[in-house]
């Protein structure tokens, strides 16, 4: 029996790379990312995009976390 994995399309509008990374809207509304769908619950984004989003959100830690 074998397992067939759907490769999910970047997110973000214009890009149609593969997606490496799903993550939480919230997180991504944070940051200059325009998506193609804003109403999704979560999002794919590929690894360049993903780089964007943790260059944006890099002091985003709360306190009680470190």
């Amino acid at each position: 029996m074998s397992h067939v994995t759907k490769e999910e399309i970047c997110d973000v509008d214009g890009c149609d790379k593969v997606a490496e990374r799903s993550l939480n809207i919230k997180k991504v509304n944070e940051t200059s990312l325009i998506l193609k769908n804003p109403d999704a619950r979560s999002v794919h984004l590929c690894k360049d995009h993903y780089k964007i989003l943790k260059k944006e959100t890099k002091g985003d830690i709360p306190d009680y976390l470190g």
